[in-house]
């Protein structure tokens, strides 16, 4: 007797019937799957990426976040559930390492301060992580933006300048799998 793929009994002997397989343990048959899917949240301990962190989590992700200051803060339960870099996007070899196995990417990562200095954080250092996931075959890459509002373009122009030159990497490393999220 032999049992097959599908658990039915198979069997050359003719005083056995196609049977079901029964089984006398008490083992969880509700026992979710492990993820097979990972995220990584660039700049997770922010006010957008904790909650993106948070949701995934929730979601039953396997989910990881990269930024300066590394490990969160926040005392909330989800927070243990996730893994923590410290890494720095100016300095690409060090998001590299927090890219093994990761099938998507959402960076969050943005900032204020001179035009020179947003367009290096809105800019520079979100292309970079594009072109680092893309080299890493990541499948899928999503970018926390924002739309353009007239006379705070020009006031903010490293900012905009910055978020248009990552919009525009983004659609080129991912075609197919890179969306901007205009908030």
């Amino acid at each position: 007797m032999a049992i097959s793929n599908n658990g039915r009994l198979l069997s050359t002997d003719s005083n056995v019937v196609d049977q079901t397989l029964r089984s006398n343990s008490t083992e969880a048959l509700d026992a979710k799957p492990p993820p097979t899917e990972k995220l990584l949240v660039l700049g997770g301990n922010g006010f957008v990426g904790s909650h993106i962190c948070r949701e995934a989590v929730q979601q039953g992700l396997a989910v990881s976040s990269l930024s300066r200051s590394g490990r969160s803060s926040l005392q909330d339960s989800w927070a243990n559930d996730v893994v923590w870099h410290q890494g720095d996007l100016l300095s690409p070899d060090s998001l590299k390492p927090a890219l093994s196995e990761v099938t998507s990417v959402i960076s969050c990562v943005g900032g204020f301060g001179s035009n020179s200095h947003m367009y290096k954080i809105n800019g520079t250092a979100n292309i970079n992580a594009i072109q680092a996931a893309s080299e890493q075959g990541v499948k899928r890459f999503v970018y926390i933006s924002a739309a353009d509002f007239g006379l705070v373009n020009y006031l903010l122009r490293g900012y905009y300048d910055g978020k248009r030159a990552t919009e525009a990497e983004l659609t080129n490393k991912f075609p197919d799998g890179g969306k901007s999220l205009c908030l």
